[in-house]
This record gives C-alpha cells, sequence and structure tokens, in this order.
C-alpha cells in the first residue's frame, strides 16, 4: 500500500466530515519535526498569504507540501491514537473547522489544525470567562454566576479548563442549555489538570453535556508554559467577546484579553478589591478602557444575548420561594455571596444540626435555590440590598460576614 492510501485509511475515521485526510496529514507532518509549532506555521502561512494571496487550503498546501514517506509509520501511529481517545481532527477552512476561529486566518492567530472531543459549539453567541488558577471565593462565585446566566440564556461559555475561575464557568455552564467548552494547553492524549481530566471528572461531564475539549497540539505534548499561553489565543478566537473576572499582573487573562483586542471584540473586566492580587488584571484592563462587567446583564449586552427568565435577572432578585432554607443557612451564604461556602463551615456558621441542614440544602438545590460547585454552595441569585439589610439586622454579627472572607475560602497571593 503507497503512503497516500495508507494515510488516507488511518485519517479516514478521524477527520472531521468535509475534511481531507491528505491535508490534514500534510499538516501534522510539517509539525512533527523538532522546534516545528503550530504558531510557527501560521507565520509561515502569513508569508505566503500576503505575497500570494489564496484560500487557506491553497495556502496551507503550499507551506507543508507532501508528507515525508519517513514520517509514514509516525503518521499512522498518530491517527490511531487520535482515534483511541475519540478525537476529530479539521484544518482550517474546513466546513467542520470554527468559523469564527478562522476569521481572519492566516493574518490573525489561530492554529491551522484543531483536533477535539465532543461537540464543537454551534453558531451561536459565545463568552469567554476567564481568570486566576489561585482564585478566591468572590471570584469563582462570580465567575460561577455569569456563565450560568450566559448558559441559561443559549449563550456558549469558552475557557481554559484549569483550577480556579475556569472551573467555576465550566462548572456552572453545565446547569443550562448553553454548552461550554474546554481550551487544553495539553494534547489529548496528556492527564492535566488531573481533577479534570480522570475519568469522571468535570471534562467527562462537559462532553457528555453536548460540549467539547480543544486542541491544536499533538496528543503526547505537555502543558508547558508556551502551550498554556498559547491558547489562549483559541479562547479568544472562539468568543465574541471575554469576560475578565480576576488575575494577577502576569495574568494569562490578559493575554486572552489582547488577543480579543487584535480581534476586535469587547473586553469586559470584573470590579475587585483594590487590595487582592486578583483584582491586578481585570483593574488593569479596566483603566485601559474595558468595560466594566457587573452582573449577567452586561454580559448578554456585549455577546448580543438576551435574558430569558428570572434566573437571568440583573444583580439578583432572591426569589418568593426560598426552598425552604432556614433563616440561620440563608443569613450565612447571603453574606457570603457570591462567595461558596464549604458545607463544614455552613454548618458551624449557621449551627444547624446536620441532618437538617442536608435535607434543606438538598431541597434548596432541587428547588433551584442552591449551587453547587468543587468549592461550595452559594445562592442562585444575588440577594439585594434589602435582604441583605433585613438579615443583617436579624442575625447574629458572626453570621454577617463584616469580618474577613465569610466563605472561610482562601484569598488568592499573586
Amino acid at each position: 500500500m503507497n503512503l497516500a492510501a495508507a494515510l488516507a485509511r488511518a485519517f479516514g475515521p478521524v477527520v472531521a466530515d468535509g475534511s481531507d485526510p491528505r491535508a490534514v496529514a500534510g499538516v501534522l507532518a510539517w509539525l512533527l519535526p523538532p522546534r516545528r509549532t503550530p504558531v510557527a506555521l501560521r507565520r509561515r502561512a502569513a508569508q505566503v498569504a500576503e505575497r500570494d494571496g489564496g484560500r487557506p487550503a491553497e495556502v496551507l498546501a503550499a507551506v507543508v507540501g507532501a508528507p515525508d514517506p519517513a514520517l509514514g509509520d509516525t503518521l499512522v501511529d498518530l491517527a490511531h491514537r487520535w482515534r483511541t481517545l475519540g478525537v476529530r481532527v479539521a484544518v482550517v477552512g474546513d466546513p467542520a473547522y470554527p468559523a469564527r476561529l478562522a476569521a481572519g486566518w492566516p493574518l490573525l492567530d489561530a492554529p491551522a489544525l484543531l483536533a477535539w472531543r465532543g461537540t464543537l459549539p454551534a453558531a451561536r453567541p459565545t463568552v469567554a470567562v476567564v481568570g486566576a488558577r489561585r482564585a478566591t471565593g468572590y471570584g469563582t462565585g462570580i465567575a460561577a454566576w455569569l456563565a450560568e446566566a450566559a448558559s441559561g440564556a443559549g449563550v456558549s461559555v469558552v475557557s481554559g479548563g484549569a483550577l480556579g475561575v475556569d472551573a467555576a464557568a465550566h462548572a456552572a455552564a453545565l446547569e443550562g442549555p448553553g454548552a461550554t467548552t474546554v481550551v487544553l494547553g495539553c494534547g489529548h492524549g496528556i492527564v492535566y489538570p488531573r481533577p479534570h481530566a480522570r475519568a469522571g471528572g468535570l471534562f467527562d461531564r462537559i462532553v457528555e453535556h453536548g460540549g467539547a475539549l480543544v486542541s491544536e497540539l499533538l496528543p503526547w505534548q505537555p502543558p508547558i508554559p508556551a502551550h498554556v499561553r498559547a491558547r489562549n489565543r483559541v479562547v479568544a478566537g472562539l468568543a465574541d467577546a471575554v469576560v475578565v473576572v480576576e488575575g494577577g499582573e502576569r495574568s494569562g487573562s490578559l493575554l486572552t484579553a489582547g488577543v480579543a483586542v487584535e480581534r476586535g471584540l469587547p473586553v469586559l473586566a470584573v470590579p475587585g478589591d483594590v487590595r487582592a492580587p486578583g483584582s491586578s488584571a481585570p483593574h488593569r484592563l479596566l483603566s485601559e478602557g474595558a468595560a466594566p462587567c457587573t452582573g449577567p446583564a452586561d454580559l448578554l449586552a456585549a455577546v448580543g444575548g438576551a435574558p430569558t427568565g428570572d434566573a437571568l435577572a440583573p444583580a439578583g432578585q432572591v426569589p418568593v420561594d426560598d426552598g425552604g432554607l432556614p433563616p440561620e443557612v440563608r443569613a450565612v451564604l447571603v453574606a457570603a455571596w457570591p462567595r461558596p461556602v464549604p458545607l463544614e463551615l455552613l454548618a458551624r456558621r449557621s449551627r444547624q444540626p446536620t441532618g437538617l441542614l442536608l435535607a434543606a440544602v438538598t431541597r434548596a438545590r432541587v428547588c433551584g435555590v442552591l449551587a453547587e460547585g468543587p468549592d461550595g454552595l452559594r445562592l442562585r441569585r444575588a440577594p439585594t440590598p434589602e435582604v441583605r439589610a433585613r438579615l443583617d439586622s436579624t442575625t447574629p454579627g458572626e453570621n454577617a460576614g463584616r469580618h474577613g472572607d465569610p466563605s472561610g475560602m482562601p484569598e488568592e497571593r499573586g
């Protein structure tokens, strides 16, 4: 069997509908030698496009040429590995490659090849919610609030799959009909970050919910800093707007925002505590002209989404039905909002018997009053100032949260 036939047979089950297995194999063959990167391929393609013009397929063919026969076995093994992982592949310009990301290529930065597991987002409004790994409870709570509201309005949420803000946004997006997409900083064969990528973890739940895990990297490539930084441009390229929740002075979220500006996309930033290191990135963006994001209404306006239902009401209406939460429990959650509260801390602060608390929490979750994430429980709706004032006036000072972070969650240290 000649090389072309062998590659067509190997890549046929892996490439997306409408993609040419030979074109995919050609791009991969170009990327396999040492020191070849997706960014370098895009830069070379930009040179060819500026000189000769042409459609993406023609530009790619001019850059990569025919695969080296010496790489034939490696390419076949690569196709088999992706097939085992349940991954599909397309190159820029193919029908399955996201049109939003492909726009302007190769003059605008996007990967020539994209590999994904799950279902790529449909042509619907999409927002990137990004921020710190070592996020505060405030940061993860705000990210979850915004992402859940966006998903409830049918807006897709994209982020980087990291711990902290990214994970909070992805997990909250699963609560609504809008899908969520993870842009990996490594290949699909790498279990990273382990809490999310292990069997049954967040990534599996995202795929089961109709979302996707995407990567521009070969399956064995690790999450080295260069790969993690490069994925920020893909996060921005898949979005209609970028919201930065938290981040330090050198946060990768600033890179995502910078790419968004290059693409002419709206950039929003969540105001934070001026004393907190995690406020450096959003406050810098605000000083440079980013729009403030103070609630779901700001986010939805940026992507052209429309709120649907009381779950999306701006700075929140606490529902009349409180889900049967005891006043002491609600007081702790109101004082902590938007920070999540771990169950054990909630029991201690509210002084409720464990059995009664578990029953109340379960009932409130079923009623849609509470949301549960990896860091604890939070109210789905932002409490109004009137509710805060009423609870502060009737609840002992310990629950009012006037000293420190009432969630008990650690603050970001840079």
